[in-house]
């Protein structure tokens, strides 16, 4: 098995050299012809080569001695995805600009190939990362690498074509390859269903804290646009909930159902990574479920920061919205480590993004009722933590905290492979 994946190994290598040397080509061609393709100008083509070129020699030493391959791994690790990324776009841009007749075609290509961009250098570098904290960072860094490729839709005049990469999805099902081998090489598995017993005591649980979930996502969001606390518990105004009329996407609802399921896909599988990294750092620690939790929720929470420039919000009003996340990031993970169930995490999250992209215009222009008692705002994110936080407590408590540390044990189960993998994985 060893042999087989040494040879496997010097495979994705070579196929990765190919890829960069394919790329700097086609990098070094647009800057020779001095084309514009909307994603790649002059200045940024050369930063690419450089970066592209150190790479190569780099990968062409990895092996001569630990110094190499350390610089190799930096540098793979922190440009290339991008950079690869950047070429595989300006291709396909290219194709746009040759055949335009073809961009149905060409779109469908590009969406398929963009899953596999990443496979050589997630092979030979992420599944390579030896430390938990550079785990995090770098995976961290490929996400907003990802979220790159949402600025760039297709030009295809296919609706469903342009609103299917423009909502991310196809970030989304990539993001499952990059982490599948990720976690491939670090001699773990992608958990999607933990398979549990189901006693009366789990199956009881479950649905309440999926009910609790969802009840949760409908007071979270209509307690901001209510006016008093019997719009916000259940006597919700579906009025204001309108996909053909969406805030986010006026006149195009299926964008607002394609980004609701990239949002549940995609932002459940980063905190799926973040949870598995910080199950391996915080190994034989005190209360290693509660930190995880809260690290995971916060890093979700802080994530939403970026809004400030994407949905042009000044810096408070976006702290209130990281703020109103804090809690059902903590009930996201928690559903998901008890239940061990990627997909109902899924769905919960999907509810939450679907219930904000198909408000209507019109919920710009109401304030929530606790606006009455404090004009600042900072009363709607401080209520909606406060009705989670109990639920958080009580889940990271008694036999149900001794369930989830069973399934966190079962995150870091190694893989049969494990014999090989413990070569580059440090042992605690």
């Amino acid at each position: 098995m060893a042999k087989t994946e040494k040879k496997g190994g010097i495979r994705m290598k070579r196929c990765l050299q190919i890829q960069i040397a394919v790329s700097s080509l086609l990098c070094m061609f647009l800057l020779e012809m001095q084309i514009r393709t909307g994603i790649l100008s002059p200045v940024k083509s050369g930063i690419i080569i450089s970066t592209l070129m150190i790479s190569l020699i780099l990968l062409q030493l990895r092996d001569k001695s630990e110094y190499f391959f350390n610089a190799s791994q930096i540098v793979n690790v922190l440009f290339l995805p991008y950079d690869l990324e950047m070429a595989y776009l300006a291709f396909f841009q290219l194709l746009f600009k040759f055949f335009p007749q073809a961009t149905n075609l060409i779109g469908i290509l590009r969406i398929v190939g963009f899953a596999f961009v990443l496979v050589p250098v997630t092979v030979v570098s992420y599944g390579k990362l030896r430390y938990w904290l550079s785990r995090l960072i770098n995976i961290e860094m490929v996400v907003f690498t990802f979220l790159i490729f949402d600025d760039y839709p297709l030009i295809s005049p296919n609706s469903f074509l342009r609103n299917f990469e423009y909502s991310g999805l196809v970030c989304a099902l990539s993001f499952i390859v990059f982490l599948y081998l990720v976690l491939k090489g670090w001699g773990l598995k992608l958990w999607i269903n933990i398979r549990q017993k189901w006693t009366r005591v789990f199956t009881f649980t479950t649905i309440g804290l999926i009910a609790f979930g969802i009840w949760y996502d409908f007071f979270a969001a209509f307690i901001q646009i209510a006016d008093n606390f019997s719009e916000a518990i259940w006597n919700w105004n579906f009025s204001l909930l309108n996909p053909n009329q969406s805030l986010f996407f006026p006149g195009n609802p299926s964008l607002v159902y394609l980004a609701t399921l990239d949002a549940g896909i995609f932002e459940e599988l980063e905190r799926y990574a973040i949870l598995v990294v910080l199950a391996g750092a915080l190994k034989n620690k005190k209360f290693r479920a509660q930190k995880m939790v809260l690290i995971s929720a916060l890093i979700f929470s802080l994530s939403h920061y970026p809004n400030m420039i994407s949905e042009h919000k000044d810096f408070i009003t976006t702290s209130y919205q990281v703020m109103d996340v804090f809690a059902i990031g903590c009930l996201l993970a928690i559903i998901y480590l008890y239940t061990g169930k990627l997909w109902l995490a899924m769905i919960v999250h999907g509810v939450w993004d679907f219930l904000v992209f198909a408000m209507i215009p019109a919920t710009m222009d109401i304030a929530s009722f606790l606006d009455l008692y404090v004009p600042s705002g900072i009363l709607v994110p401080v209520v909606i933590n406060a009705v989670g936080i109990p639920i958080i407590i009580f889940m990271l408590s008694g036999k149900r905290l001794s369930h989830i540390e069973k399934n966190i044990y079962t995150l870091l189960k190694p893989t049969k492979s494990v014999m090989v993998v413990n070569k580059i994985i440090p042992q605690n």
